[in-house]
C-alpha cells in the first residue's frame, strides 16, 4: 500500500517526527528546518527537505553542484 493512502496513521507521523528528529536539516540546501509543519519528509528515504523552495535563492543549485564530480573524473565503461 503506498504511504500517501495512510495521511492519517499515527504510526506513520511518528516516523516521520522521529526522522525529522534525527535529520533536521534540510537535504537539498543544508539548512535546518525550524518546525516540523515547515519540513516536507520523506520517510522511506529518511530525507527532509523545506516545503516548497529553500529559503536562499539558489542554494538548492550550489547543493547540487557539490554532489558532482570534478570536472574530467566521470566514470567511462570500458
Amino acid at each position: 500500500m503506498p504511504l500517501f493512502s495512510r495521511r492519517g496513521d499515527p504510526m506513520l507521523d511518528q516516523i516521520a517526527r522521529d526522522t525529522f528528529a534525527l535529520f533536521p536539516n534540510c537535504h537539498r540546501c543544508g539548512q535546518r528546518v525550524a518546525r516540523f509543519e515547515d519540513a516536507d519528509v520523506r520517510v522511506l528515504v529518511q530525507r527532509i527537505v523545506h516545503r516548497g523552495p529553500c529559503p536562499v535563492a539558489g542554494a538548492a543549485d550550489d547543493a547540487f553542484e557539490d554532489m558532482q564530480p570534478p570536472a574530467g573524473t566521470e566514470h567511462r565503461p570500458a
